[in-house]
């Protein structure tokens, strides 16, 4: 895809968004969008065509072009995350971001995956650990990326899911031995078999309880190894 072309999709997207939330019968001209969405008037004529072949606009020669389907419009959105790799307190943030998404995928886990599905965990748990006593540290960090990755796989939540996709390569930071510490992380594995024993019973308390102080850990090795003197806030 060019570059014109790229852009012309982040109009559509920037377009749909004020279809629904401004309720559009009608766009604005060229010319309004063209300010209004900081672009040429080039680069809005293809999102309008972009449009009208997804059904969702019709230009009307003369007279403008029309908003002619409202409801099942797919609109993305897009979050900008600049991250220092060397930066203590960026990970420690990043940590945090983690902790919130990763409880919330817990949480829907142990009320919405079935059985299957909480075997393919267990499946996940068998392969980190194997890993992690084979002593392979230079794939441990993938298969603990796949581990986490796959809680929220089977929470069930498409925009839970989405989201850690989106994030997910700002926080891959996190399994490539951040501020040079290769034994990060290495604290918290023995525990993420408690993690899954928990979702297997459906104890959403002990399985938050221990998925914290496995982030918990990670957050001191990097207080610890930076000088960072943590504040401990209330669970």
């Amino acid at each position: 895809m060019n570059r014109s072309r790229g852009i012309a999709f982040q109009v559509v997207n920037n377009i749909k968004k004020m279809i629904v939330f401004e309720n559009l019968d009608k766009l604005p001209g060229e010319i309004t969008l063209s300010k209004k969405l900081g672009v040429s008037r080039v680069v809005v004529r293809e999102a309008i065509r972009i449009l009208e072949y997804e059904g969702i606009t019709r230009t009307v020669h003369g007279s403008g072009t029309y908003v002619i389907k409202k409801s099942g419009i797919k609109i993305a959105f897009n979050i900008p995350l600049e991250i220092e790799p060397d930066s203590p307190s960026h990970i420690i943030e990043l940590l945090e971001i983690r902790r919130g998404l990763e409880i919330a995928a817990i949480r829907l886990a142990i009320m919405m995956a079935n059985d299957y599905k909480i075997l393919e965990l267990d499946e996940a748990l068998r392969k980190l650990e194997a890993t992690r006593k084979s002593g392979d540290h230079d794939n441990l960090g993938k298969v603990d990326a796949s581990f986490h990755k796959k809680i929220f796989e089977i929470s069930g939540n498409k925009f839970l899911v989405d989201i850690y996709n989106t994030v997910f390569s700002a926080l891959a930071v996190l399994w490539k031995s951040p501020l040079g510490l290769d034994t990060f992380g290495d604290r918290g594995l023995p525990y993420h078999k408690d993690v899954v024993n928990h979702i297997k019973a459906r104890d959403l308390k002990k399985a938050i309880n221990m998925y914290n102080k496995i982030i918990d850990l990670d957050v001191e090795d990097i207080a610890k190894a930076s000088g960072i003197k943590l504040k401990k806030l209330p669970r």
